[in-house]
């Protein structure tokens, strides 16, 4: 299988999942509104955050992929990328070139960071148990002066 078919397959995967968590928050928005519609509100009244959370999860995985083919490096850069274009889905939605570009810089930055940092994971993450243990005994050493 080449680049390319694994990035569109791997956005479809996340497009699918996103999708879901948007059929979630699209159950939720239907909940909270007054109609008489009932269930079939989540995808006739609320539909449209399905497919956005959809849009925005494969166009995420799809750029970041794509910005790791590219490039020919696994860093940090490369969920910026993806999570600029992401961003930008919020800015064509509403017509609007300024909402674009802060869209872009806003998710772009957050992925980059979440990403440089260790996904939330912690400086210790990939540290065997005696590492962890040294780095407990310096840090709590005894100043002798």
């Amino acid at each position: 299988m080449t680049a390319t078919k694994d990035c569109i397959a791997e956005a479809g995967k996340t497009a699918g999942i996103a999708g879901g968590m948007g059929l979630f928050v699209s159950a939720m928005q239907n909940t909270a509104q007054k109609h008489t519609i009932g269930a079939k509100g989540v995808i006739t009244r609320t539909g449209g955050t399905i497919a956005f959370f959809a849009a925005m999860g494969g166009i995420f995985t799809l750029g970041e992929c794509a910005a790791k083919d590219m490039r020919g490096e696994d860093d940090a850069i490369n969920a910026g990328i993806g999570g600029c274009a992401a961003g930008m889905l919020a800015g064509i939605k509403s017509h609007s070139f300024a909402k674009m570009s802060i869209g872009c810089a806003a998710v772009g930055a957050t992925m980059y960071a979440y990403e440089a940092t260790g996904q939330l994971k912690g400086g210790f993450a990939d540290k065997t148990r005696e590492e962890k243990k040294q780095h407990e005994k310096e840090f709590f050493r005894q100043k002798t002066e």
